[in-house]
């Protein structure tokens, strides 16, 4: 027996003894994008993933979906642990979850900008932390471990530059709109906007020492 996913959001069993199409899943309801990987738990259960980031499972009798849960991103890739128990999913998102098959509760283990990063900076005196910009948003990350500490999101705009001040209690960012937006590094919270600093966007700039521009 063989399985075949389609952009219509459709599986397809085949019978490869006799050649023949078989059966047609999920039952009453097709997913959404498409479903753009798949793989098969010892069971015969199906995992699927999908490109509206849904990640389901199908019962091989009945081809129902008896789990499904959601991700940031379509689901580009399904890889299984060798006794099946559990999966990484890996997103268009640049994301990479850890997934139990029983649940298929996802659980985020790697993240990372999905397009060009722009620019890294560290702040004065601490190479501990780091934080990078790219399309729709800045992160701030731990350089040791290498992980996500704070990710701020700022829809629709490319942040093309990003300084902590000498004295760390802010992050200021240029971005394609031509504003100048600072934010707090702990919670990421907007401080202020200086709009219509640039006509074409902001693409770099830098604070003085004293931290008071």
């Amino acid at each position: 027996m063989a399985y075949a996913c389609t952009k219509t959001g459709d599986i397809l069993e085949i019978n490869l003894d006799k050649s023949i199409f078989k059966r047609v899943g999920p039952v009453k309801k097709l997913f959404s994008l498409g479903v753009t990987c798949i793989a098969m738990l010892l069971n015969g259960d199906i995992i699927v993933g999908c490109g509206d980031g849904t990640i389901a499972k199908i019962a091989n009798k009945t081809m129902a979906i008896k789990e499904q849960s959601k991700v940031l991103g379509g689901v580009t890739s399904i890889t299984l642990t060798g006794d099946g128990t559990y999966f990484f999913a890996g997103t268009s998102l640049c994301n990479i979850y850890w997934c139990d098959t029983q649940n298929l509760t996802p659980e985020l283990r790697n993240t990372c900008h999905y397009e060009s990063i722009n620019h890294v900076t560290f702040p004065y005196g601490y190479s501990d932390v780091f934080a990078t910009c790219s399309m729709n948003d800045i992160r701030v990350w731990h350089s040791r471990d290498r992980q996500e500490l704070l990710r701020i999101q700022v829809p629709n705009v490319e942040c093309h530059t990003i300084s902590f001040m000498h004295d760390g209690k802010s992050i200021v960012s240029g971005w394609s709109d031509g504003q100048i937006r600072a934010f707090l590094p702990q919670s990421g919270k907007l401080l202020y906007v200086i709009n219509n600093a640039h006509v074409h966007g902001a693409t770099a700039l830098t604070t003085t020492s004293d931290s008071g521009r």
